[in-house]
């Protein structure tokens, strides 16, 4: 959860409150996770930590988080999508509504208010807010926390999960420290088989997590 916070920046109680239905209502969480948690602390796998990254995106985009929660229900509920924000569905907001692109029969794309299931006007909408993120078969499989850090991804298959740095997949703590360590970003490259640019992104990454 804590890391979740860091990518999101915001709070890790913050990001809690995305995984918990709301009392009294009872409206369901924003994201769903089947995994139980290990010494009081919640797990957030992969496409749980990209749904998150999404809901602050959209939080800071003026959406309420109650607007969130029911989008996500009828999404999981009618669209059969048990993860929608970490799935290849173009969403936009324009601070108060969620909309989803919709391929027409004429091949034309155009937007879908989720909650009145009706056309919107693609003038009013916010830009993509999928752009960093790789999806395959309909499902994120990759992304890049932060735009002014390209080398850095991060993927499930790698460092199970943690962030990294290509080439070489290098955790990017563990470029840091070394760095730290060594001072010399040309000597901390050749020892991990990565490049200057990737030591250099991975220091810059780390610090921003830590700020």
């Amino acid at each position: 959860m804590a890391f979740a916070a860091k990518l999101t920046e915001t709070t890790s109680a913050c990001v809690a409150s995305w995984f918990r239905a709301r009392e009294p209502s009872r409206l369901a969480p924003a994201i769903v996770t089947h995994f139980e948690p290990v010494a009081g602390q919640m797990i957030t796998p992969f496409l749980a930590l990209v749904e998150a990254r999404f809901v602050a995106r959209f939080r800071k985009h003026g959406l309420s988080l109650q607007t969130i929660r029911k989008v996500a229900l009828k999404l999981r509920q009618e669209h059969r999508l048990e993860h929608p924000f970490a799935t290849e569905r173009r969403f936009r907001t324009d601070g108060k509504r969620v909309m989803m692109e919709e391929a027409l029969d004429d091949g034309e794309r155009r937007l879908l208010d989720i909650m009145t299931e009706e056309w919107a006007f693609p003038s009013v909408i916010k830009p993509s807010l999928f752009d960093s993120v790789v999806y395959s078969d309909d499902l994120a499989v990759r992304m890049r926390p932060f735009p002014e850090f390209p080398a850095i991804i991060v993927d499930p298959r790698y460092a199970l999960g943690r962030p990294v740095a290509e080439p070489g997949c290098i955790p990017t703590s563990t470029l840091a420290a070394a760095y730290l360590a060594e001072g010399d970003v040309s000597a901390v490259a050749e020892w991990y088989g990565t490049d200057d640019a990737a030591v250099t992104q991975a220091v810059g990454f780390e610090q921003r997590l830590a700020a």
